[in-house]
């Protein structure tokens, strides 16, 4: 009878199961299972070969799953992988997972879990708000319903990298963990954002800016009288691709921030 290993990721970690399998030069199959998403990490004496979940592989798959903060995993023994998709050594990849295992340490202290959904925090200061094009991003993607899984598959980035961005966005007091996430409402941005993203968009774009904004919001398959409050980020983002000046369109974004904060 074949002896699987089996457990939950809660209580021992992806990055220990792999190094304990890696020192036991170990081969076979390693499954990994959050919800309705899987994942298989295949080790060939030890050495990571193969790596698959949803539509990535390899190294991407990898560090992909090495950030599933919750789980079951199972590891059955002296199963060959189907192909190698692993071209960095495995030594270079437990360094680089243990790097991300620190950080995940900082991250769960404001990030309950990749589950969590977040939100614009009306309060705090906005004078050192600068935020990076990646930033931008994420904060679209942000609308009290969407997930840190969630924004991660709609982006395409790793769960890791779509975490950290929360996390500093969050001490930075622009982002709050949402306790009840509510169904849709419908609710739509009012008069006053549309007034002032005209308005400091006019200012950097001159006449032209209001003619963007409306194509922009056609685009998104949207009218600005019925235009969405949970989409007034991904506008934001969106128009702000347009100012060439990139000292400019910091600035912009960060009068922006207020206003969504508004």
């Amino acid at each position: 009878m074949v002896e699987v290993l089996k457990g939950n990721l809660a209580q021992l970690s992806l990055l220990d199961i792999i190094k304990m399998l890696n020192a036991g030069r170990r081969t076979g199959r390693l499954d990994i299972h959050q919800g309705s998403k899987t994942g298989e990490i295949y080790l060939q004496n030890g050495s990571l070969v193969h790596a698959v979940t949803g539509t990535q592989l390899g190294e991407a798959g990898v560090y992909t799953l090495l950030g599933w903060l919750e789980g079951e995993f199972s590891f059955t023994p002296d199963i060959e992988a189907p192909e190698h998709s692993i071209s960095q050594s495995t030594e270079q990849m437990l360094l680089e997972a243990s790097r991300q295992a620190d950080q995940w340490a900082d991250i769960k202290e404001i990030i309950s879990s990749t589950e969590a959904v977040f939100n614009i925090s009306p309060s705090g200061s906005t004078n050192t708000v600068s935020l990076k094009p990646i930033e931008w991003q994420v904060l679209a993607q942000v609308n009290g319903q969407q997930s840190i899984v969630d924004i991660a598959e709609t982006l395409e980035l790793h769960e890791f990298e779509v975490a950290k961005i929360i996390f500093s966005l969050t001490t930075a007091g622009l982002l709050h963990e949402v306790d009840h996430v509510h169904a849709m409402t419908g609710e739509r941005a009012d008069e006053a954002f549309f007034e002032q993203l005209s308005a400091l968009f006019t200012d950097v774009m001159g006449p032209l800016g209001p003619m963007i904004i409306e194509d922009e919001i056609k685009l998104m398959g949207e009218e600005e009288e019925t235009f969405p409050q949970n989409k007034a980020a991904e506008l934001v983002e969106r128009i702000s691709l347009e100012i060439s000046d990139s000292a400019k369109r910091a600035n912009f974004q960060k009068q922006m921030v207020a206003v969504l904060r508004g």
